[in-house]
C-alpha cells in the first residue's frame, strides 16, 4: 500500500531520511567549497522531519523577509527542494566574487541573484546526485528560481505546484564555516507521496 502518512513512519524510516540529508549535506559543502576556491567546513546538520505548516517557524515566522530558492525535481523521484539564504550567506557568496556592502536583502540585484542561483544549482545538484546514486534513481533538477520574499509566500510555492505533497518534509538545518565566518542556511525537501515510497523501496525499506 506504500506511505499515505508521514506520521505512521518508523524509525527506520525516519533514520534513512535523516542520513540522506546528512550525505547530501557534506556533498553540498564541498561543492560550495570548490565553488568558492576556499575551505568550507560543516558541522553536523540539525535535520528535522517536521510538518509542512510549522517549517516557517524554524525560519523566522512566516512574515519575515528572506530569500528562497526553488528547484523541482522530476524523473523518477518527484517534488521539491527548498533553500533559504540568510543575508549573511548571501553577503559572503557574492562578496567571494566581487566586493559589494549588503546590508538587507533589498541590496541585492540581478547581478547577485545570478551568482546565487549558480551556488543554488551547484549545491543542490551535489545534494540531488547523492540521493540517486544512493537509491540508484534519476532525478532531473530544474534551474533554481529565486524569490525575494515572506517566508510564508515562498513556502506556499510547492503547494500551487504539487497535488499529493506529503505532510512532513526534510528541514535540515546548516552551519558552514567559510574562510572563518560562521554561515546559516536551510534546505527543505519535500517529496510526493509516490516519490516517498519509491525511496524506501530502492533502500529495501519495506513501505
Amino acid at each position: 500500500m506504500g506511505v499515505t502518512d508521514m506520521d505512521k513512519l518508523d524509525e527506520m524510516q525516519v533514520d534513512v531520511l535523516t542520513e540522506i540529508g546528512n550525505i547530501g549535506s557534506g556533498n553540498a559543502a564541498t561543492a560550495l567549497a570548490t565553488l568558492l576556491n576556499t575551505f568550507v567546513d560543516i558541522e553536523i546538520p540539525n535535520i528535522h522531519l517536521v510538518d509542512f505548516e510549522d517549517v516557517s517557524q524554524f525560519l523566522g515566522g512566516p512574515d519575515k523577509l528572506a530569500l528562497g530558492l526553488t528547484i523541482t525535481l522530476d524523473g523518477d523521484i518527484e517534488g521539491m527542494m527548498l533553500q533559504i539564504i540568510q543575508k549573511e550567506f548571501a553577503k559572503k557568496l557574492i562578496n567571494t566574487f566581487y566586493e559589494k556592502e549588503i546590508t538587507s536583502l533589498d541590496d541585492i540585484t540581478e547581478m547577485d541573484l545570478s551568482v546565487v542561483r549558480e551556488m543554488g544549482n551547484i549545491t543542490t545538484a551535489a545534494y540531488i546526485n547523492s540521493i540517486a546514486k544512493m537509491t540508484n534513481t534519476f532525478i532531473n533538477i530544474t534551474p533554481p528560481e529565486d524569490h525575494i520574499d515572506t517566508v510564508g509566500n515562498i513556502l506556499s510555492i510547492p503547494t500551487h505546484n504539487f497535488d499529493s505533497l506529503g505532510r512532513k518534509v526534510l528541514y535540515i538545518d546548516e552551519s558552514f564555516c567559510i574562510s572563518g565566518t560562521q554561515i546559516k542556511g536551510s534546505m527543505i525537501l519535500i517529496l510526493e507521496y509516490s516519490s516517498m515510497n519509491t525511496l524506501f523501496e530502492k533502500l529495501g525499506l519495506p513501505v
